[in-house]
């Protein structure tokens, strides 16, 4: 496979949807292919159809981290049939985890959470293509994030946040980025090269500064509720599929943010399209 850069061509914007560049072509299902009945529900969405479906087939997605918002993202991304995933975590699977990393069971304990993820996706989709890689450095970024169309940010540290988010900024690929603790997740898109009318926008342009350690609540010390990591997850997943295929509204310029103890949703902006 020869891998293009994506990003020197234009993106397909319709009203308030986008399809985001793909590096690979997208390639017609046949009449008759298998694929065509196992993901008719998905194609048969207003927005979708066989193109839509084709395009997901030729899709190539990062998810960085395999844990708490990792395990559906990388679910639902499978089960949709996106054709090629990458794993970036660089942990084991622990004890703690297994309250809301529902990718992983009690046999996974104390092995990598890339190989974990894997033997369970492959079991749901034998037909995606898995990609194992360890801790996400900037250098590593550096050398390979242009090899995907998106990148999603599932981490769940400040620091890893800011660098995967930072290298997005810097390179133009596209980020879903979501954050969740205790009851409450920020979902958004950020896209530094994004066609107008979208705004071009990194997640500084939302959180401009790092926190300092300890100015914010953090799970290890409030905890998280393992249902909600789910809804923040799922959540990111829908707007990956959303830019990949090129329908509905995405989160670009706007944030979706959930208190789930009250389960009040508001979708905010702040970057408005032109």
């Amino acid at each position: 496979m020869t891998i293009g850069d994506p990003y020197s061509r234009d993106a397909a914007v319709s009203g308030r949807s986008v399809a985001l560049p793909l590096i690979n072509q997208p390639v017609p299902f046949e009449a008759g292919d298998p694929a065509l009945e196992r993901f008719r529900r998905n194609w048969l969405v207003s927005g979708i159809a066989e193109a839509g479906q084709a395009r997901l087939a030729a899709a190539r997605v990062l998810v960085v981290g395999a844990g708490g918002l990792g395990s559906p993202v990388l679910q639902y991304l499978t089960a949709a049939g996106v054709g090629t995933i990458g794993i970036c975590d660089s942990d084991v699977v622990e004890v703690s985890n297994l309250q809301r990393q529902l990718l992983h069971g009690e046999g996974d304990v104390g092995d990598p959470k890339p190989d974990s993820a894997v033997r369970h996706l492959s079991g749901l989709n034998s037909q995606v293509r898995f990609e194992r890689y360890g801790h996400a450095t900037r250098e590593w970024l550096d050398e390979h994030g242009r090899e995907w169309d998106l990148i999603m940010d599932c981490t769940d540290s400040f620091d890893s946040k800011y660098l995967v988010a930072d290298y997005c900024a810097d390179s133009g690929v596209p980020l879903v980025w979501g954050t969740v603790v205790s009851m409450s997740f920020q979902v958004s898109i950020f896209w530094s090269g994004a066609p107008a009318p979208a705004p071009s926008l990194s997640l500084r342009s939302l959180h401009p500064v790092k926190p300092a350690p300890g100015t914010t609540p953090a799970s290890p010390t409030v905890g998280v509720l393992g249902p909600v990591v789910g809804q923040a997850g799922t959540a990111m997943a829908t707007e990956a599929i959303k830019v990949l295929v090129g329908f509905g509204e995405p989160l670009i310029g706007r944030v979706l943010m959930v208190d789930a103890a009250t389960q009040r949703a508001d979708v905010l902006t702040f970057a408005p399209w032109e």
